[in-house]
């Protein structure tokens, strides 16, 4: 009996999370009108971005001013992309704007083995934290 009940907590949880990744593609989708698949590389970016500028900066004002930059560092690069490629492909039909975001998305994470390589990365605890 234990192992259906794991069984069915590993689907639902499978479900939640398909349901988030749907739901958040149809509200960005019913928003900009553009079906746009980079938002997870560019949450990915700015974890490592954050993760480089904590490491450099020290202190606690250091570490909550690593955690600012690289959210601005990241809008920055997002802005770019929307005026280089976005803009671009607005009222091209949705497939090729899916497949356009997708490639981003691969682009991204190679730019980021490529720079942070491919071991994981594990950041200090914020300050005041214990």
């Amino acid at each position: 009996m234990a192992f259906y009940f794991v069984q069915f907590l590993t689907g639902l949880a499978s479900a939640a999370s398909l349901f988030l990744v749907a739901s958040g593609l149809s509200i960005i989708f019913g928003v900009t009108r553009i079906v746009n698949f980079a938002h997870g590389a560019f949450y990915m970016l700015g974890a490592y971005v954050a993760f480089t500028l904590t490491e450099r900066f020290s202190g606690a004002l250091g570490f909550w001013a690593g955690i600012v930059l690289a959210s601005l560092v990241v809008a920055v690069v997002g802005v770019l992309v929307e005026m280089v490629l976005l803009r671009r492909i607005y009222h091209a039909p949705e497939l090729f704007q899916l497949l356009a975001t997708f490639g981003l998305t691969l682009m991204v994470q190679d730019l980021v083995v490529m720079i942070w390589g491919p071991n994981d990365l594990l950041g200090r605890r914020a300050p005041g934290f214990k």
